[in-house]
């Protein structure tokens, strides 16, 4: 236990404290030189060195014994031994009440070791013992150089210097302390969220070595921080990831930063995607933020697929469609036939909604088979569907649709007792249209196919002004 609380105060602390009322026993040379010189009281030279031994060596004790009592104990253990064994040898000098100052450093070793609330303690065992010093005066057991009344007085002024010295020295300390605390407790509130924290923070030197790197790049490459440190960031993260890193490095400015998107293979052969954001310091490293955006990306994904597919027959939607033909470099080369089923509603009014999605889903098959590769296809909604052609003449255009027809009579006779068909709209791009343009042409020969008669086909006529929309 002893040993213990040694430890905690340090012996170097220790060793300062000793060395301070060390001083003491060396003063002994200068004693006789004192006395001649009738600087000093003439106190027995014997009696004077074993005061100052004895003050060194209470001190001593004291230290020593402190470690075995709790800390309050052992607060008022130091001061008491320092405030007394100061108070008999500055008595004995004849000097006492004009040295009472002296007692500001036993105070401020107390400070040192215990903190701020040792100054109160001290500054009592100082009253205490200066008290004692002046009774003994007072009864002319203890020397002094001055009359008695002076003495009282004085030691009275200096005790209010030596309690605002105390004072000021306890606040300094306890200004110091707060500012410990508060900058501990920043320190720990940061450690704790870089440690605990999904991100990945880490700090790398202008030579891109990793001098530092949070806990959480374990699950994403599958390596210790420990591991990470010292490495290269092209070890670690790739050398793609380095490319980016440097170049963005020789660009960067203190009050700039850089993201970047990384896809990564950790030791596990996982593949994973990271978000990175780069932000210089002013020393010249770089602090990197990395986010793990695998699962986020896979969704991002997978809601992008859901958004663009019908959910019931699984053909690009009319959103799909109509981003393919604006992606389309020229609508003057693309064809599109716009089908809408002959019959279908008798299906599904006689044979329920449940037996009308299943012929729709058929339908959708039929028609992706009649149709040549390259083409196309999605459901626009309803019983309506939509191919799109590249480089499609009139007539090759126009048998892709009659394969789609009977297609789709076929299934109508397959799943049905109900006759079904479909009518179908033809029309080529051109460079004046829109995409929404060019269906609602398609849309209407379609509709002029349907007035024919089921199972038939329009052509529309191509436009030669650019269309205004309302």
């Amino acid at each position: 236990m002893t040993a213990m609380k040694l430890r905690a105060h340090g012996w170097q602390g220790v060793g300062r404290s000793l060395l301070v009322f060390a001083t003491g026993p060396a003063a002994i040379v200068a004693i006789p030189w004192l006395q001649r010189a009738h600087l000093i009281a003439d106190t027995p030279l014997p009696l004077l060195i074993v005061l100052l031994v004895a003050c060194s060596a209470s001190n001593a004790c004291a230290i020593a014994l402190e470690a075995r009592l709790s800390p309050a104990r052992g607060l008022h253990l130091r001061t008491a031994t320092a405030a007394i064994s100061t108070a008999w040898v500055v008595y004995a000098t004849g000097w006492g009440p004009i040295l009472v100052i002296g007692f500001a450093v036993g105070i401020a070793d107390a400070l040192r070791i215990h903190g701020s609330r040792a100054w109160r303690p001290g500054l009592g065992w100082s009253a205490v013992a200066i008290v004692g010093g002046e009774v003994t005066v007072a009864i002319g057991l203890a020397p002094t150089v001055v009359r008695p009344a002076i003495a009282h007085a004085v030691a009275a002024s200096t005790f209010v210097c030596l309690a605002l010295v105390a004072r000021t020295l306890g606040s300094s300390a306890k200004s110091a302390e707060d500012a410990a605390r508060r900058i501990e407790a920043g320190r720990a509130y940061f450690r704790d969220l870089v440690q605990h924290a999904a991100d990945v923070i880490a700090l790398v030197s202008p030579n891109l070595h990793v001098e530092y790197i949070s806990p959480g790049i374990e699950p994403l490459v599958g390596r210790t921080p420990e591991s990470c440190t010292g490495l290269h960031i092209g070890e670690l993260l790739g050398y793609d990831a380095a490319d980016d890193i440097a170049r963005a490095y020789d660009t960067l400015t203190l009050s700039d930063y850089v993201s970047c998107e990384w896809h990564l293979t950790n030791d596990l052969s996982e593949q994973r995607r990271a978000f990175a954001r780069l932000t210089r310091r002013a020393d010249g490293s770089l602090v990197l933020n990395l986010r793990d955006v695998t699962e986020q990306r896979a969704l991002e994904a997978q809601l992008e697929f859901r958004a663009s597919i019908d959910a019931l027959t699984g053909l690009p939607n009319r959103a799909a469609l109509t981003q393919h033909l604006l992606r389309t470099a020229s609508l003057e080369d693309t064809t599109v036939l716009f089908i809408d089923l002959d019959g279908f509603k008798e299906v599904n009014d006689s044979l329920g909604h449940e037996k009308g999605d299943g012929v729709l889903r058929d339908v959708a098959s039929r028609i992706g088979s009649s149709v040549p590769d390259g083409v196309i296809v999605g459901r626009l909604g309803g019983d309506e569907f939509l191919a799109i052609m590249q480089h499609a003449d009139l007539d090759h255009a126009t048998t892709v649709a009659r394969d789609i027809i009977a297609g789709i009579q076929d299934a109508g006779a397959m799943l049905t007792r109900y006759p079904m068909s479909a009518s179908v709209g033809i029309a080529t791009g051109t460079r004046y249209e829109s995409p929404e343009q060019l269906l609602c042409r398609a849309d209407q020969a379609m509709y002029r196919a349907k007035a024919a008669g089921p199972g038939r086909t329009e052509y529309a006529v191509a436009a030669t002004a650019p269309v205004q929309t309302r």
